[in-house]
């Protein structure tokens, strides 16, 4: 009697470890990890700040609709070649970055622009060492990313290096404000310094034709997008460069989550 007891704990043991293994992801497609995003982007603050009201006067009707809204920016942003291999760390970053109400520019990188660490969702075409453009070309999935000399781009597994020490490996790359020059990590140029070529300059500047100097896009005091801005955050509708959003019911963020 005893062994038969112990052989049907194990049965029982091993059904369940199998029905657990088996469980359906629910965020294969899309739209459930869409739908998961939604979830963790509008949080009791989120929901009060967005619709200016005391947290206590958070509704359901006013969260299911945050969410719904969110589900379908989410879905607009997503491309394709979707796998959710890891959408659950993705999804953590947005609670986080969504959790006190005030988003930061690497905050509004992840939720607006999917970028780290929700830049690894998109199994793109590009093999390894293949030419690319964006990181979404390549197998994000498996952490390949566009890694950019000289302004071209190859799909490696990136190793970033050291400021101005040799970035020749492929895989080699360079710290957020330098830049590969084909041999080195060299420090981005700032405004008004001397340039060739628009990679050179630091972020939301270009390289002006006319001046030969790094300048930016746009007015900072009239951008339309995030990458117009030196910050990299654009307080829309006003249109000015910011370093961070507090969301309100008159901040554009809040459009979607709501």
């Amino acid at each position: 009697m005893k062994f038969c007891a112990i052989f049907l704990c194990l049965v029982a043991c091993l059904a369940s470890c199998s029905a657990k293994t088996n469980e359906p992801d629910p965020y294969a497609a899309v739209s459930g990890f869409c739908e998961g995003w939604g979830k963790a982007a509008c949080s009791t603050t989120v929901v009060s700040h967005c619709a200016g009201v005391e947290a206590a006067d958070v509704t359901a009707d006013l969260t299911s609709a945050c969410v719904t809204s969110q589900q379908a920016f989410c879905e607009g942003l997503v491309p394709a070649g979707y796998v959710s291999t890891q959408a659950g760390v993705c999804l953590s970053a947005v609670k986080k970055a969504y959790s006190d109400g005030t988003l930061s520019a690497l905050e509004i990188s992840t939720v607006r622009h999917l970028g780290d660490p929700c830049n690894h969702l998109i199994k793109g075409t590009q093999a390894k060492d293949d030419t690319c453009t964006t990181d979404n070309d390549c197998n994000t999935v498996d952490n390949y990313l566009c890694v950019m000399k000289s302004g071209v781009g190859a799909c490696e597994i990136p190793k970033v290096v050291a400021n101005g020490t040799s970035c020749s490996a492929p895989d080699a790359a360079c710290n957020p404000g330098f830049y590969c020059d084909g041999e080195h990590c060299v420090q981005s140029l700032d405004k008004d310094e001397k340039c060739l070529n628009d990679f050179e300059c630091l972020s939301g500047l270009v390289c002006d034709a006319t001046s030969g100097k790094c300048a930016p896009r746009v007015s900072q005091t009239n951008c339309a997008a995030d990458g117009d801005c030196t910050t990299n955050v654009c307080d829309l509708p006003v249109g000015k460069c910011v370093s961070s959003i507090i969301l309100s019911p008159a901040e554009g963020l809040c459009q979607d989550l709501q």
